[in-house]
């Protein structure tokens, strides 16, 4: 009767299977194609203390995906994290640059909104602009890049506006030669080298 149940206990038991990181991406990778999120973020905590085991290229993706998926949830402050992450792997991939750029752009703007709030109290409201300013100026070389790499009207705009808030016309004049140098080694999609 013993051994009877013993059969029985390793017949209907599931065995458990440690994932190794890589697995851990390649599910985190499938579940995020499929669209269910909740369960990518799941296994993203996961991954996340054993990531630096990966391939630098996995690495970068991951950041970057895991970076879109707090974006996407509203999570500005753990997407920043993320896509700074991913740059750190992979600093000419231009996408997570214009996310950045317009992730602060946000930052400095509710910070603008704040300091029209304070109209009546000069020197908070000078506090207000010294930090909104300090905040254009991690923006504008993200944007910069991202004008580089993939130009376009709306990323010009916003790039003109920020040096019309900084103050700083000759910073928007000289944004071509800027351009030209930041245009040169531009990743614009990111694969795994197999």
């Amino acid at each position: 009767m013993k051994y009877i149940a013993i059969i029985l206990l390793f017949l209907f038991s599931k065995p458990a299977i440690s994932q190794t990181p890589e697995d851990q991406y390649y599910d985190f990778s499938l579940h995020l194609s499929e669209g269910n999120a909740e369960k990518a973020m799941s296994i993203a905590e996961k991954l996340i203390p054993s990531a630096s085991v990966l391939k630098k290229k996995q690495q970068a993706i991951f950041y970057f995906k895991l970076a879109r998926l707090y974006e996407d949830s509203k999570n500005g402050q753990k997407a920043i994290i993320y896509y700074q992450k991913s740059l750190t792997l992979e600093p000419d991939y231009y996408v997570p640059h214009l996310a950045l750029g317009y992730l602060y752009l946000g930052n400095a703007n509710a910070v603008a909104t704040k300091a029209k709030a304070e109209k009546n109290n000069a020197s908070v409201r000078q506090r207000y602009m010294t930090e909104y300013k300090g905040i254009l100026r991690q923006a504008v070389p993200h944007l910069e890049k991202a004008m580089a790499c993939d130009p376009n009207d709306q990323v010009l705009t916003s790039i003109k506006n920020i040096y019309l808030g900084l103050e700083d016309p000759a910073g928007f004049r000289s944004l071509d030669s800027r351009i030209d140098e930041l245009n040169k080694n531009c990743v614009t999609v990111l694969t795994e080298d197999f």
